[in-house]
């Protein structure tokens, strides 16, 4: 179970480089999950882990930050390996995780509150990732997502880190200090890898929806790109999932908007940002997800998400060929919305789908296409994916490719699939 926002969600000492810290000690969350076979399913014992940029990264000899709002430290960070030697990252007690950073978790319920929660993710008990391999499986969870109002999200996805959160000579901290972040996004963090992002770590340009150029940032040189699954991208006025495949394999460094992507000059990159994706206020439903009892899915109360990872033959080995979403509430199954705003209708997310959205809503790029769709997708599903959770808001985009009314200053709210939400442009 899982619980933003309080959003819920309930899921049936020191050496140094990338270092671990000797102030606090880790102790990291226990949550119980469950694992089905047959209809028969058994508990397991599982972790949840803090993601490295929330942690306190300072000096392995004394207490200064590594990296402040001026910059790295360039007596400590010369170069990415020299700082990647020269910083720790400090453990969270249970304290910490539950009344400093708000992410309390007891028997099979995660409870993350905003402002404070981090983004977290699902260990073995030995620290690894835990690594969901989907394939012909239904992935469920419950989430109470009834205080989370527009420009909110509660983020539930599968992303295709290392196991051990690229844990090597250079990171010593690995995946029990949530090391290793990736995603579709391509995000150019703090650390890629086990090297720290100091090359050219400055503000860039992006636009905003109002069409301004601002500054925004900063960010390193490199980004880290790698297939996303997001099972939950939502708020309880609006929802949405969607597959993000990538070019490569794993993880892959990035360079330039060529490699990385960049929406705003029309790169697609090696992974697919925008993804294909259902959204069923976007779809032509707008009666389907809300609060109250005048919508289908009625955010108000704890809803059940069932995800559905259909192959070409039935096994664990075939294609992916579809994925299907149910919603489980009140005893009820209820099926996913009908997507009536394209011509041949449809209810979950296949090829088919994904190119006829991207035709009736006009996408400039389709990247899910020229990256592989869904079979791309099932492979990184194979090959093995982490689970991250996660609540947040967006000063920038204000959310609006989520909830809004519209996405940007120029969009049409007439033309089909601009809106996605009652959420005004401006708030």
């Amino acid at each position: 179970l899982a619980r933003f926002g309080a959003a819920a969600w309930a899921l049936a000492r020191g050496v140094a480089a990338q270092r671990t810290g000797t102030l606090s000690s880790e102790e990291s969350p226990a949550l119980t999950i469950e694992a089905c076979e047959a209809g028969v399913c058994q508990p397991e014992s599982t972790k949840i882990t803090m993601d490295m940029n929330w942690r306190w990264l300072h000096n392995k000899d004394a207490y200064n930050n590594c990296l402040t709002d001026a910059g790295w430290d360039q007596d400590l960070c010369q170069t990415p390996e020299e700082c990647s030697r020269n910083c720790m990252l400090e453990g969270v007690d249970a304290k910490g995780y539950s009344d400093t950073y708000m992410a309390a978790a007891t028997g099979s319920e995660l409870k993350l509150t905003f402002p404070k929660a981090p983004r977290v993710y699902m260990t073995e008990t030995d620290g690894n990732y835990k690594m969901f391999k989907l394939l012909n499986r239904e992935f469920a969870f419950d989430v109470d997502l009834s205080s989370l109002p527009c420009g909110m999200n509660a983020a539930l996805y599968f992303i295709e880190m290392p196991v051990d959160g690229a844990k090597s000579d250079l990171n010593q901290a690995g995946s029990k200090y949530g090391t290793g972040y990736c995603d579709a996004q391509c995000p150019h963090g703090k650390f890629i890898n086990d090297k720290a992002n100091v090359k050219n770590w400055t503000t860039h340009q992006a636009r905003n929806p109002d069409g301004e150029w601002i500054e925004v940032g900063p960010e390193g040189q490199y980004g880290i790109c790698c297939a996303e699954m997001d099972l939950l991208e939502a708020n309880r006025e609006a929802g949405a999932f969607t597959a993000h495949p990538c070019k490569y394999p794993g993880q892959k460094q990035c360079q330039g908007d060529e490699e990385c992507g960049n929406k705003d000059k029309d790169n697609v990159g090696w992974c697919d940002k925008d993804g294909c994706g259902f959204a069923s206020y976007r779809m032509g439903d707008q009666k389907f997800w809300g609060a109250g009892d005048g919508y289908a899915v009625d955010t108000s109360k704890p809803i059940t998400i069932v995800t559905q990872f259909v192959t070409s033959d039935q096994t664990d080995t075939g294609d992916l060929v579809e994925i299907r979403r149910l919603y489980i509430q009140d005893g009820k199954v209820i099926k996913n919305s009908e997507a009536s705003a394209l011509p041949s209708g449809g209810d979950s997310i296949t090829d088919a789908l994904c190119a006829e959205a991207a035709k009736t809503f006009n996408a400039t790029t389709y990247g899910y296409g020229e990256l592989g769709g869904l079979k791309a997708m099932g492979q990184a599903l194979g090959r093995g994916m982490a689970l991250s959770m996660s609540i947040w808001d967006d000063d920038f985009g204000r959310m609006l490719w989520l909830d809004g009314e519209k996405g940007r200053f120029d969009d049409n709210v007439t033309e089909a699939g601009v809106r996605r939400g009652e959420g005004p442009f401006d708030f």
